[in-house]
């Protein structure tokens, strides 16, 4: 039986189909978001962890880009009708609406992020957002681009993590996973939390990303820039507020940001009539798990880390067919 055969035997053609891309289990952020909806506008969702090239942090952009490129094809080709980049790293290499070209709408997390990390700076009166990410995502410059464009017009800062994307995709916990985080954000004490304008190198060098001279103020807003840092959310807060900024901050996780814009997306698609028609939201969303690679290791994550992974939900979790893949190899493939 051929892959999208496999796909269609799961759940029926008509139904809304959302793609979710990511390098790794980050997006399961998103996909818990899309899951928490009491009234979803997807019918299925094909999960799609690209972790034969897992990390993206540390690739150059234009690989990072044929690789996200080529994701989002392969989804589109097994019926996806929107595609969601929830990796930060592939969103900031290029892959966003208007930048590319697509056979489907594409969203990606750092809009939508930005567009709500603005919107909770302004509602708190922060005048200081600092962006914690791998360090492609920090080096691109993309979050203070879509800040800026979202309205935000006071500091921003970045601060890399090298490592820590790794630590969390490997299922790490406990006081590992702590010491990691600490080591990852030890150095922000040092420059008052980040430097007043600009990007600074975190625990691993970024070339081109020097350390300003900053304000000794800590930031008030922390934005996860990264999809694998929303999974221990709470252990960044503790570490910043205890140990690292000796205060409590804001933590926006653009994770839920981006459910709310897929939303959005399917429902313009219903109202164009371009189709995304035919789910009541009686019956239970479909997931089904692709990957590039290490198919038992997402099964594994995934049943560790996702609501209804047992069953009786108002969803399904197809883990016992997680499907091996490999990208597409055309013009935007790798």
């Amino acid at each position: 039986m051929s892959l999208v055969s496999l796909i269609k035997d799961v759940a029926p053609d008509d139904r809304p189909t959302v793609g979710l891309f990511d390098s790794g289990i980050g997006g399961f952020g998103t996909l818990r978001a899309m899951l928490r909806a009491r009234t979803p506008s997807w019918g299925r969702i094909l999960y799609l962890a690209d972790l034969r090239n897992f990390p993206y942090g540390p690739r150059p952009a234009d690989e990072v880009r044929r690789l996200a490129l080529a994701g989002v094809e392969l989804l589109a080709e097994l019926g996806a009708d929107l595609v969601a980049v929830a990796c930060n790293t592939a969103s900031a290499s290029g892959v966003r609406a208007g930048q590319v070209e697509a056979p489907v709408p594409i969203h990606d997390i750092i809009r939508p992020g930005a567009r709500h990390a603005a919107s909770v700076a302004r509602s708190t009166g922060a005048t200081r957002v600092l962006v914690l990410g791998t360090e492609g995502t920090v080096r691109s410059g993309a979050w203070e681009d879509a800040l800026r464009e979202a309205g935000y017009g006071h500091e921003v800062a970045g601060w890399a993590c090298p490592f820590l994307a790794n630590m969390i995709e490997q299922g790490r916990n406990g006081p590992v996973t702590r010491r990691a985080v600490l080591e990852a954000t030890r150095g922000l004490a040092a420059v008052g939390g980040g430097p007043a304008v600009g990007r600074v190198s975190g625990a691993g060098s970024v070339p081109g990303a020097g350390a300003a001279a900053g304000s000794e103020r800590p930031p008030d807003v922390v934005i996860l820039g990264c999809t694998h840092y929303s999974l221990i959310a709470p252990v960044v807060a503790e570490v910043l507020a205890t140990t690292v900024l000796g205060r409590p901050v804001r933590l926006v996780d653009p994770s839920e940001a981006l459910a709310r814009d897929l939303e959005a997306g399917l429902g313009r698609m219903r109202a164009s009539g371009e189709g995304a028609g035919g789910f009541t939201g009686e019956q239970p969303v479909e997931v089904v798990f692709l990957t590039t690679g290490r198919k038992e290791h997402l099964e594994g994550r995934a049943r560790a880390l996702l609501p209804g992974a047992a069953g009786g939900a108002a969803h399904r979790l197809v883990l016992d067919r997680v499907l091996e893949v490999t990208l597409p190899k055309g013009p935007s493939g790798p």
